[in-house]
């Protein structure tokens, strides 16, 4: 009898000890979490980039995109089958990344057939169609808090109330710190986790790189101007306070002159202001926008074409008494990459503008060159950096 006894001991021990650790597994928050019966999905609880605790079926197999653009970062970390989880987007990075689009499309002819569920930026966003689409996730940008904070809010309502959980990233506000912690979240759940953690390896090594060069750096700073040439040259577009390029500008090194007076807002400032401050450094941002007399940057973009479209800009009246255009400090840089990973690029170029003897080295076109050979679905070309003189 104490043997019988001793023998249900040894057998129910083991059978405890597993019950016990399934039940650590799958009870800890922020793991991967399974249903009571193999019919029922796995799901996944995880902290997105806006503060919010989200559940959503794990890994994820069809998303949909609030800002196309962003088909950049999910491309990179889920790699090959990407496309085919994009069930539906905003028609930004069409209309506003048309050559990347084009790329894009040209190699993966089904993305053109991708529904379009509008957008939060002109009140056109279908929360019926996102619906109908049933996508594992959505996936917005934290900035839709501050361009669009009503309608994001009205969103999110709509979606929650269907049962269709929401995905905050972050490019724009904090983008130096919150990039890679982005890349980790889309890797986290869709299952690309090491491939997400090599990118963001290969953005660290970058990053720290350019890091540990400014902290030798002595001596004042370059006073900066950046603006986004959406508009053409007879309207001054938005600059930037602490946020978005403004931060990189800062983080590369140099002194933006819109942070005293713009704070953490992106707002354009005036011509009077711009010719009184004298900058050292003017950057521009330029883009594939259909907007007459936009600064034309891109996939398929020639130097040519960015000279030309440059040029109106620094022939406005009052830049030829300013520090930078009598210096000949005049540049451009692809606008995406204030709202998306490349951003580690546009530092690599400020701090080689800022400082061009102590990174006389470094060269931002060939990293974008590796960083599409390792990683991007689609090849590099164009003009996506560039130096006006």
């Amino acid at each position: 009898m104490v043997e019988v006894n001793m023998r249900n001991k040894l057998t129910t021990f083991p059978i405890l000890a597993i019950t016990l650790v399934v039940f650590l597994i799958f009870s800890v928050s922020g793991c991967i979490t399974n249903g009571s019966t193999d019919d029922q999905a796995k799901t996944i609880n995880v902290t997105d980039m806006a503060g919010r605790s989200v559940t959503l079926k794990y890994p994820v197999e069809s998303l949909v995109l609030m800002d196309s653009t962003c088909t950049a970062e999910f491309s990179s970390v889920y790699g090959e089958g990407f496309d085919s989880k994009i069930v539906g987007w905003d028609n930004n990075l069409r209309d506003n990344s048309g050559d990347m689009y084009e790329k894009y499309v040209e190699k993966f002819p089904a993305m053109a057939e991708i529904p379009d569920v509008g957008s939060l930026d002109d009140n056109t966003f279908n929360a019926e169609k996102v619906i109908a689409l049933n996508p594992d996730v959505v996936i917005m940008h934290d900035w839709e808090f501050m361009w669009d904070g009503e309608a994001t809010k009205e969103a999110l309502t709509r979606l929650d109330q269907a049962g269709i959980p929401v995905v905050f990233l972050d490019f724009y506000m904090d983008p130096m710190t919150n990039s890679t912690k982005s890349m980790q979240l889309l890797g986290k759940i869709t299952d690309k986790e090491q491939r997400a953690q090599d990118i963001v390896d290969y953005y660290d090594d970058k990053v720290n790189s350019i890091y540990s060069r400014l902290e030798k750096i002595q001596g004042k700073k370059p006073t900066v101007y950046i603006e986004c040439a959406y508009k053409g040259p007879e309207t001054y577009g938005i600059s930037y306070g602490d946020v978005a390029w403004g931060d990189i500008v800062k983080k590369a090194g140099g002194d933006n002159i819109a942070e005293p007076i713009l704070l953490n807002k992106s707002k354009a400032l005036s011509a009077e202001y711009l010719v009184n401050q004298s900058p050292d450094i003017i950057i521009l941002t330029g883009r594939n926008w259909s907007t007459p007399g936009s600064l034309r940057m891109g996939y398929t973009s020639t130097p040519n074409v960015t000279k030309s479209t440059m040029t109106p800009f620094i022939n406005r009246p009052g830049w030829d008494t300013i520090n930078a255009v009598e210096n000949q400090k005049v540049y451009g840089i692809y606008h995406g990459y204030c709202t998306d990973i490349f951003n580690f690029v546009a530092l690599e170029a400020f701090a080689k503008w800022f400082y061009p003897e102590e990174f006389r080295d470094v060269d931002p076109a060939e990293t974008l060159k590796e960083y599409h050979r390792k990683f991007m679905p689609i090849d590099y070309s164009g003009t996506l950096v560039y130096s006006y003189y």
